[in-house]
């Protein structure tokens, strides 16, 4: 009984529902993949450019499925604040972190973005009191830990600066700070896919008022290179992983979103490898071995956890 009853709360609280824990996967796989493919646009178009077609595309998307479906969202004062804070994530997280890459190593990107998975389940912890196992704070470090092995061993391309990391850090604080609204948001009346609708919505004003600022450069779609560039932003970094990432933090905990963010570093080498001829060896699948046992550890704890618990 006694067994029983110590390993029931850390059970129910390293449970999660697959499809919600299939959502973050897919949510942070579209997500990296597409800061990859951003790199075929940044050299010829601004970042308020990219974007605004990015985000205002893609919102035109979801708000002609939600016409057609039926389902728009009312219009009260829930659905202002959830387009108000679209402006700030994802506007300001697009803005500063496209922003930042412009300045410095990819190197570096890659680094300060891996202090995600733990920065969003610490702000749950102490915004929303959300219980946090020391499991996921160890697999955060043990996936960060191989992140940096990963990106200290291969050479910078020398552009790294300070005010690059600067903007970089800046979008990696608000990225988990949205992770944590998210939450809030997701979990009360709100219906996920209105969130994810809305927030792209305020985002599309906030690139509106950074083109305002920085001019009109856009992509060249006439370039069938650019425009299958474009689409997939627009498709998946874009409408896929805001409907899945909204998803996700309707069904799972903030902890489980900043963990298996952790993935990120492997699914942008993996794409840099493929679209940019990025070489691998054998040290880099040791790296990614290590971020994916960091990853794994809460998932091991709750197959130990649910064993002790039937024996007991």
């Amino acid at each position: 009984m006694a067994r029983g009853g110590d390993t029931a709360p850390v059970h129910a609280a390293l449970s999660a529902p697959l499809g919600g824990l299939a959502a973050v996967f897919a949510s942070v796989f579209f997500w990296q993949s597409g800061l990859i493919v951003q790199k075929v646009l940044v050299a010829g178009s601004n970042v308020g450019s990219i974007m605004l077609v990015q985000l205002g595309a893609a919102a035109a998307l979801m708000w002609a499925a939600l016409f057609a479906a039926g389902r728009l969202p009312p219009a009260d004062r829930r659905s202002a604040l959830h387009l108000a804070w679209g402006v700030l994530a994802p506007g300001l997280v697009f803005a500063l972190a496209i922003s930042g890459a412009r300045l410095t190593d990819g190197a570096s990107v890659a680094l300060i973005w891996g202090l995600f998975p733990i920065a969003g389940p610490l702000m749950a912890r102490v915004l929303l009191g959300e219980r946090l196992h020391w499991t996921f704070p160890a697999g955060g470090l043990v996936g960060f830990a191989g992140l940096a092995l990963m990106t200290l061993s291969r050479s910078a391309d020398g552009t790294s600066v300070m005010a690059g990391n600067l903007l970089v850090l800046a979008a990696v604080f608000f990225a988990s700070l949205n992770s944590v609204i998210a939450r809030v948001f997701n979990r009360g009346r709100s219906v996920w896919y209105h969130v994810a609708t809305l927030q792209l919505t305020g985002a599309g004003i906030a690139a509106a008022v950074f083109v305002a600022a920085t001019g009109w450069s856009p992509p060249d779609l006439a370039r069938p290179g650019e425009l299958a560039a474009m689409a997939y932003l627009v498709l998946f970094m874009t409408v896929m992983n805001f409907l899945g990432y909204n998803y996700a933090l309707s069904r799972v905990a903030v902890a489980w979103v900043g963990l298996l963010g952790a993935l990120a570093p492997v699914f942008g080498l993996s794409t840099a490898a493929l679209l940019l001829g990025v070489r691998l060896d054998g040290s880099d699948l040791i790296f990614v071995g290590i971020i994916l046992c960091g990853v794994a550890l809460p998932h091991l704890r709750r197959a130990l956890a649910g064993r002790v618990r039937a024996a007991g």
